[in-house]
């Protein structure tokens, strides 16, 4: 006699975990970490301590010669150092900061090189300052002592004398300068110079011989300048006449006022 036969399945207990696969996983991460640390601390030795990598020559771009002696002074400590140890952005700061940089820049240049570009204001005239002339940018700031000497550029002279604050009238005569520039380059180009009064100016036409007063007004777009250029129309006709003055006061709004040139000579209104 056959009948069906039952076998119950084989039921086999849930294998306990391994306990040293998370430890051995901790020790070859913790060695590939130390691994990858070691190797960047050597890439950085090598770097910085290796004789290749040290600066042997600082380039300066846009240096004007009369403070070249300055950035030297702050870059040829330079030499001989780590490259990547240069502190680029304490120089860049320390150079910002000075009256006569508009804009400063560096870079590394490896293996060996520094390359620093300074963008200096641009010198617009001469002031006096503690008995030496200075140059001043358009801003009136002070840039450096003038040198002078064969080939210097010809320069504006602002006399400040007139102002209550050197400073100040310095700024004042800059800020006419730049107006006038813009303005009508060809009066600016017949300027000399430029006496900073405590309510206007008096500016000296080279061309014409003679001294014009403007008042504040001239800072201003207006019509001070328009005032210039009517006198200039007319001082061919004085000349022929012997009455081209000495002064012209053009401070008032519908008159132009001249000084004779006689010393007895009374003003006259044209």
């Amino acid at each position: 006699m056959s009948g069906a036969f039952y076998r119950p399945g084989t039921i086999r207990p849930p294998r306990a975990p391994r306990r040293g696969r998370p430890t051995r996983r901790l020790v070859l991460g913790l060695a590939l970490l130390l691994l990858l640390v070691g190797g960047a601390a050597a890439a950085w030795a090598a770097v910085h301590k290796h004789p290749k990598f040290l600066v042997t020559r600082v380039v300066l771009t846009g240096v004007p010669e009369p403070h070249r002696n300055e950035v030297e002074a702050l870059s040829d400590p330079w030499i001989g150092r780590p490259l990547f140890a240069v502190d680029l952005e304490a120089a860049i700061a320390d150079l910002s900061a000075r009256p006569w940089v508009a804009r400063a820049a560096a870079r590394r240049v490896v293996p060996d090189t520094v390359a620093l570009q300074v963008e200096p204001r641009a010198p617009v005239a001469l002031a006096r300052r503690d008995g030496e002339l200075w140059t001043v940018d358009q801003k009136g700031l002070w840039l450096a002592a003038f040198s002078g000497g064969a080939g210097a550029p010809r320069y504006v002279v602002l006399d400040p004398s007139g102002g209550a604050s050197p400073d100040e009238a310095v700024a004042r005569g800059a800020r006419l300068l730049a107006r006038l520039a813009a303005e009508d380059p060809e009066l600016h180009a017949r300027v000399s110079e430029i006496v900073v009064l405590p309510d206007g100016f008096a500016v000296v036409d080279a061309p014409a011989r003679l001294k014009l007063l403007l008042g504040d007004d001239a800072l201003a777009p207006g019509r001070a300048f328009a005032r210039w250029r009517a006198f200039l129309a007319l001082a061919p006709e004085l000349s022929r006449h012997g009455l081209l003055p000495r002064e012209v006061d053009l401070r008032f709004e519908n008159r132009i006022v001249l000084k004779a040139p006689g010393p007895e000579a009374a003003r006259s209104d044209t």
